[in-house]
């Protein structure tokens, strides 16, 4: 079970109220939270739990016990119990955002240690991808449910959150393996989700890559870029159900996604240069010539 505090506009955390067998693992979910435009400085304080802060746009100046150093997108830090830290944003960029997820239980050091963080460098550089945030968003968007358990499920992405940052996760597999191994399956699962309005990010998180290394590697794979894929496969198969006998335009922009008619045929008609009811209407007559 969990419980909903401190929302602000700009600033959101989320505690959670674990079960009893949730802290006897040693290592459980205490609270996770962002903060999108980011500005004020943090600190100087300490804390009683251990918190992984992502810096997931612009640049932050973190400090710790007396030395401090500059992060950006991509790097993480991490609170640990009895230091003294401090963390401010480092850039004129508006959008400078870090998350944050803030584990407690004995395992913690240990565990921490073996992802290459300690009270002496709590820090990392080029640490974490875009499967991390996911995992994150899955945690917040648990703990903004209050009145149901999701302690099972808590627990289990606390393990995956770990483990997206562990520098070691890729060590068993050859690199060239690695993205000949996404390459090839991700046309596929774009197949079969191309009607749930994925986003590049979304994609890359399932990849397990930065989606701008998504981007490239894909379209210099396949000579066209997910974005434009993604549509192609939308197109093809709204072309399909657009020919199926007793089938409406309403139902085909429906099933694929569509929140309306409206948007459905603007983004058809930008693809083939006419509209849905044009084609229906040239298909149907095709189909009766060729009987």
């Amino acid at each position: 079970m969990s419980l909903t505090v401190n929302q602000r506009p700009s600033r959101e955390e989320y505690f959670n109220n674990p079960a009893h067998f949730e802290t006897q693992l040693g290592l459980w979910i205490f609270k996770s939270g962002s903060h999108p435009f980011f500005t004020e400085k943090v600190g100087p304080r300490s804390v009683e739990f251990y918190s992984i802060h992502f810096v997931a746009s612009g640049k932050v100046r973190f400090g710790w016990d007396g030395s401090s150093i500059s992060l950006s997108e991509g790097d993480l830090f991490c609170l640990f119990p009895g230091s003294v830290y401090t963390y401010v944003k480092d850039c004129d960029e508006p959008s400078t955002m870090i998350t944050w997820t803030a584990f407690m239980g004995e395992l913690m050091p240990s565990i921490l240690k073996h992802v290459d963080l300690c009270p002496e460098r709590p820090y990392r550089q080029n640490a974490f991808r875009d499967d991390a945030l996911a995992v994150i968003k899955d945690i917040q968007r648990l703990l903004r449910q209050p009145q149901q358990d999701h302690s099972l499920q808590l627990m289990s992405l606390g393990f995956q959150l770990i483990h997206s940052i562990d520098p070691n996760r890729d060590q068993h597999l050859p690199a060239a393996s690695a993205a000949s191994d996404w390459l090839e399956s991700v046309p596929g699962y774009m197949g079969l989700h191309c009607t749930e309005n994925l986003s590049v990010e979304e994609l890359a998180a399932w990849a397990g890559v930065h989606r701008s290394h998504f981007t490239r590697a894909f379209t210099r794979r396949y000579g066209i870029s997910p974005s434009r894929y993604m549509q192609q496969l939308i197109m093809e198969k709204a072309t399909r159900l657009l020919s199926a006998e007793g089938t409406s335009i309403t139902q085909t922009a429906l099933s694929l996604g569509y929140s309306d008619l409206f948007t459905f045929s603007r983004a058809f008609t930008r693809y083939f240069g006419m509209t849905p009811s044009a084609f229906v209407k040239a298909n149907r007559s095709s189909s009766r010539t060729s009987e």
